[in-house]
């Protein structure tokens, strides 16, 4: 007799942030809920790097690039000073599109600070990841930064469908 072994609800194990799955946690970093990740600094005067994960929805498809541009007046108006460079064209999987902005400024109490924007369109769906360092630590802080953007994954939509089938089947299997 062959019994078949199903690993129910495996993604589930890892945390999330709205859509985001979070699959790869690089060492020396920390897990945040609800915000993505930070690292884990010894030195109390130096100031950690962090990854924010975060989501919004788009009024529609064509709206992606609109957002954008939007974003980087808000961020312009909040920072003294601030140079972008991008938008451009990005690929992250599952997404139907991606772009890619980086911004710099000082902080008179820190130095540069850097932060690297990836959004990512899935549908009416924006994913937001934010890496945010000092710019003389992203030589060190880009392998785990990649580790991390690497084992990400977009949860798909579960439509009420596949919802109803899907408890169908648990429950049939629970009756078994």
């Amino acid at each position: 007799m062959t019994q078949t072994i199903a690993q129910s609800g495996a993604a589930t194990q890892f945390p999330s942030v709205g859509r985001w799955t979070v699959t790869a946690m690089p060492s020396g970093w920390i897990y945040i809920a609800d915000f993505g990740i930070r690292q884990i600094k010894i030195d109390t005067r130096s100031v950690p790097a962090s990854v924010g994960i975060g989501q919004d929805t788009l009024p529609s498809e064509t709206g992606f690039a609109e957002y954008i541009e939007k974003q980087m007046k808000l961020i312009g108006g909040h920072l003294v000073e601030p140079k972008f460079a991008g938008p451009q064209p990005t690929v992250f999987p599952g997404a139907d599109e991606a772009q890619l902005i980086f911004v710099r400024h000082n902080a008179d109490s820190v130095g540069t600070i850097l932060h690297a924007q990836t959004y990512v369109r899935s549908g009416l769906w924006l994913g937001i990841i934010t890496l945010t360092t000092l710019e003389e630590h992203l030589r060190t802080v880009r392998p785990d930064y990649d580790v991390f953007v690497k084992g990400l994954r977009i949860r798909q939509l579960q439509t009420a469908e596949s919802a109803t089938q899907s408890a169908t089947m648990n429950t049939n299997r629970e009756g078994a």
